[in-house]
This record gives structure tokens, C-alpha cells and sequence, in this order.
């Protein structure tokens, strides 16, 4: 992600915190170029800190999100080629069984193109529901990634879905929001030589498994560990607006 989307996409984050949290500054902050948090108000000293509630969240990233977003890009190039051929009214659901490395952008047209021919195929047996786990295919890398695939052949007009299956194992959200605040304390102290007050805005977008987020019961009782004065998470696209509860380091 360039450093302009980045920006762009932390603004539009930003607006919709602001439009759901009365206590949030009603005028226009601006965006400081680092060492320095993501949104800073002038008149008043305050910085807001943006972070994404991610699985697994490390220097390089995270793997899931990673794997989630190559594995649809896959699913969706596979899909197009599909129905430059056929308008059939599928409903396709890939899964992947191996998740050591994610495929290159070489392997990802090769693996979407096979899906597509196994699809096909499929339907040329006249099979409206069925199967294709990843020994049934010849292509090495759908071994490599252990792709499998489930097909159903629907009645009547509308679109076709075609999905990736996302399947991670979660940690209890209180351990992956206490991990989401260790990840950025360090730079706490920078930041505080520039603000007065300084909040943690952490956001999680349910378009990807891997940035969910559950309400879970007595979360907001727990008090975590932290030296930013204040902690909120927006659940997007809803743009719920939580708090927790801190204990300043």
C-alpha cells in the first residue's frame, strides 16, 4: 500500500470515528508525517494514533490478511475467466488447506485458471452439486496450497458467488487487544513530545476474517495496560465506536 493510500484510507477511517464519538474534536486535524501520530489537532494538542485490528499483526504485516486478500484475488480472477465462457449460476466456494508461504502473482493466474478448468468441467458432467478436493487436480500448485473447491448449480436468474474460505484460530479478544497495544508503545514517548493527549484509535473492518471483532462478554471491564490516555475501536463498515478501559504504563 503506497503512503498516499495509506493516508487516505486512515482520513476516511478518522471521519467516521468523529461522526460516532461525541467526545472526538469536531474540526479539521491534520496528518503529520511521521515521527508523529496519524491525526493531530492543532489547537488543542490532541494525536490519535491509527491501527488496523489485524490477526497476527507483525513487522512485515499480516500473514492472514495477506493470505485473505491473494487467496479472493484469486477466486475472482478464476470466477472472470469462468464466465467469459458460460453464464451459469454457480455458487463456488474455495478453500485452502496449506498456508506456509501465499502464492506469486505467477502462481496466482496459474491456480486461477485451473480452478476455472475444473469448474468447468464439472459442469460438463452434468454434476449440479459436487466437490473437487486437491488430489483430483493435476496442476502442482493446487497441491502446493491445497486447494479445494465445492460447487452448487443454481436455478433461475441472478449472480453467481464465488468465494474464498477464510479459516484462522482466534486468540480471546482481550489478548489480541492487549498484543494490538504492546505493538505500538514504543513509539508512545515520540508522539508525546508533540501532544498533550494522545488516544489509540484501533480499527477493525469485517470484510476481512482476519480483522473481526467480537463483542465479548466483561471486555469493556478489563482494564489493559497501555500509555495512551484512551482507547477506542471502530467496527467497521457499521462504524460502531467502542472503549476500553486503561491502565497507564
Amino acid at each position: 500500500m503506497s503512503e498516499k493510500h495509506k493516508k487516505e484510507k486512515e482520513l476516511k477511517s478518522f471521519r467516521a470515528f468523529q461522526q460516532n464519538c461525541l467526545e472526538c474534536p469536531r474540526s479539521s486535524p491534520t496528518q503529520p508525517a511521521p515521527p508523529a501520530p496519524d491525526i493531530f489537532f492543532t489547537e488543542c494538542g490532541l494525536g490519535i494514533e491509527i491501527t488496523e485490528y489485524l490477526l497476527a499483526q507483525g513487522k512485515d504485516g499480516s500473514r492472514p490478511k495477506q493470505h485473505e486478500i491473494v487467496h479472493q484475488r484469486i477466486t475472482d480472477a478464476a470466477q472472470a475467466i469462468f464466465e467469459s465462457k458460460f453464464n451459469h449460476l454457480l455458487q463456488v466456494s474455495v478453500s485452502w488447506t496449506i498456508f506456509t508461504i501465499c502464492p506469486s502473482t505467477r502462481e496466482e493466474k496459474i491456480i486461477s485458471r485451473v480452478i476455472a478448468e475444473m469448474v468447468e468441467s464439472k459442469i460438463h458432467q452434468g454434476i449440479k452439486i459436487g466437490t473437487a478436493e486437491a488430489a483430483e487436480f493435476s496442476e502442482p500448485l493446487v497441491h502446493k496450497y491445497g486447494v479445494c473447491l465445492s460447487l452448487y448449480l443454481l436455478s433461475g436468474k441472478g449472480f453467481s458467488c464465488w468465494s474464498s474460505m477464510a479459516c484462522f484460530s482466534f486468540p480471546e479478544e482481550a489478548v489480541r487487544i492487549q498484543e494490538t497495544l504492546n505493538s505500538k508503545e514504543q513509539k508512545t514517548h515520540i508522539y508525546r513530545k508533540k501532544c498533550q493527549s494522545l488516544w489509540l484509535l484501533i480499527t477493525s473492518d469485517r470484510s476481512l476474517f482476519s480483522s473481526s471483532f467480537t463483542l465479548e462478554p466483561d471486555l469493556f471491564n478489563k482494564p489493559f495496560k497501555t500509555s495512551f490516555d484512551r482507547v477506542f475501536l471502530l467496527d467497521e463498515p457499521q462504524n460502531s465506536v467502542y472503549e476500553f478501559n486503561t491502565n497507564r504504563n
